[in-house]
């Protein structure tokens, strides 16, 4: 029987190491999606650019006269926000099966709260420096990775590139960074509510 409590509870104790990996994991990334879908949202926009996001989240067709090579592209960055929008919904239903299933063990939900939000934090933090040391390598770099056709480079003068500027990006992404990081401070802070409402239960 000893032994048996003894396995069981060393499968256990795995089980929530695994557990709280995959929710360090997926956190982060999940409110770095959650970030740039909500400062997209709240960003004031000229009308082509609008019209341009409109597009690539399939609600309008194209207004500004792009070129064939810019349109292409365009339709590769649709194809990527469609995939972002699947992880984004599928790391949201797993963060919520993960808190639904320790919904009744107060100490886990604050362990994953408080390393979630230190894991978030960090992630953010190393990727802001990165872009903060040399931004124009990391776009390159994202460019890279997600769309290794090499259809992304434009003349400075083109359509696309004025309608969307360098200093666009910068912005967005310093605001993405920004409120990715007060989500990992909101998580890690949650841990004081939670424990107040545990003391005066008591």
């Amino acid at each position: 029987m000893d032994k048996l409590n003894f396995k069981l509870n060393f499968i256990r104790s795995h089980a929530q190491k695994i557990v709280l990996a995959l929710f360090c994991l997926a956190l982060p990334l999940f409110l770095m999606l959650l970030s740039y879908k909500t400062i997209l949202f709240f960003t004031d926009l000229t009308a082509d650019q609008q019209n341009t996001i409109a597009y690539l989240q399939g609600k309008e067709d194209l207004k500004p006269d792009y070129s064939g090579g810019e349109i292409s592209h365009l339709d590769d960055v649709k194809k990527v926000m469609a995939y972002l929008n699947y992880l984004f919904y599928g790391l949201m239903l797993a963060l919520t099966l993960i808190l639904t299933h320790h919904k009744k063990n107060r100490e886990e939900l604050l362990r994953l709260f408080s390393y979630g939000g230190i894991a978030t934090i960090s992630a953010v933090l190393m990727i802001f420096l990165l872009s903060l040391a040399s931004f124009n390598e990391v776009f390159t770099v994202f460019h890279q990775l997600f769309f290794p056709q090499g259809n992304w480079i434009f003349p400075a003068d083109s359509l696309l590139i004025r309608t969307f500027p360098i200093t666009f990006f910068i912005t967005i992404s310093k605001n993405i960074f920004l409120l990715s990081l007060f989500f990992g401070i909101v998580f890690i802070s949650i841990k004081y509510p939670l424990n107040y409402v545990r003391r005066s239960r008591a």
